[in-house]
C-alpha cells in the first residue's frame, strides 16, 4: 500500500459530540483500505499522560478554561510530534477524530476567544488539507450519546453544545466543508469521499505536474498507469 498525495494528507472530522465523527472518520479509513492508500487513523484528546489529564477532568471536576487549553496545547504538541508529522512527512493519509478546532469550539463556549485558541495551535499544528464539520442539533447530538449507552458528562449541556456548535459553524478556512450530521449515514459519507478526492487531486496538482503526477491522480480515481 502506499499513498500517491505528496507530502500525505491531513483530514479532520469535527463537530459536538454525538454528531458523528467517530463514524465518519472509520468509514474515510475503510476507504483507504479500498483504495490501498497508506493512513493512520487517530483521536484527540490523545491516550497519552495529558490526553488523560483532559478525559479525568470530564469525570473529576472541571478544570479553568486556562487550565484546559493548556493540557490541550501540550496533548496536541505530543500528537503532531509524535504521530501526525512523522505520518505526513512518511505521505500517510491521516484520519483525525477531533482536533484543534475542538479546543476553539468547546473551550471557546466557556468564554475563550476561539480565533485565539486557532491561532495558538497553528503557530506549530499542520493545518488540515481537509476539514469536515458535521453539524447537528445539541438535541441529537445528546440523544445519540445515550443511545449508543453512553451519558453526556456533566459539562455537555445544551446551552453550551448550542455554542460550541455556532463556533464550529463560523469556523473560516479555505479547505473546511459543513455538512448536515443529521442526513443519512451513507450519504454524509459519499460527500466526504467526494470532497476527499477533489482535494487530494488539488495537492497532487499543486506539488507534482509530472507524468507521474498523473499516475498518482489514476491510482487515487482508478485507471491504468501511463508510461512516464
Amino acid at each position: 500500500m502506499i499513498c500517491p498525495i505528496p507530502r500525505g494528507f491531513l483530514v479532520a472530522v469535527e463537530g459536538i459530540d454525538g454528531s458523528g465523527k467517530t463514524t465518519q472518520a472509520q468509514r474515510l479509513a475503510r476507504y483507504c483500505d479500498e483504495k490501498r492508500l497508506t493512513y493512520i487513523l487517530s483521536k484527540e484528546p490523545t491516550s497519552g499522560k495529558y490526553g488523560q489529564l483532559i478525559r479525568n477532568s470530564a469525570s473529576r471536576g472541571r478544570l479553568s478554561v486556562e487550565e484546559e487549553i493548556d493540557i490541550f496545547l501540550k496533548d496536541r504538541r505530543e500528537h503532531v510530534d509524535q504521530v501526525i508529522q512523522p505520518a505526513l512527512d512518511q505521505e500517510k493519509v491521516v484520519i483525525l477524530d477531533r482536533y484543534y478546532f475542538s479546543t476553539a469550539a468547546y473551550q471557546g463556549a466557556h468564554g475563550a476567544d476561539p480565533e485565539i485558541i486557532l491561532s495558538r495551535n497553528e503557530a506549530f499544528a499542520p493545518q488540515p488539507d481537509l476539514l469536515v464539520i458535521l453539524d447537528v442539533s445539541p438535541q441529537t447530538g445528546l440523544q445519540r450519546i445515550r443511545e449508543r449507552g453512553d451519558e453526556p458528562n456533566k459539562f455537555e449541556t445544551l446551552d453550551s453544545l448550542e455554542r460550541a456548535r455556532a463556533i464550529f459553524n463560523q469556523i473560516d478556512r479555505p479547505y473546511k466543508i459543513g455538512l448536515n450530521g443529521e442526513d443519512l449515514v451513507d450519504m454524509i459519507g459519499s460527500s466526504i469521499m467526494y470532497a476527499f478526492q477533489r482535494a487530494a487531486a488539488e495537492k497532487i496538482a499543486r506539488y507534482d505536474v509530472s507524468p507521474s503526477g498523473v499516475n498518482r491522480m489514476r491510482q487515487l480515481f482508478g485507471g491504468t498507469p501511463i508510461l512516464a
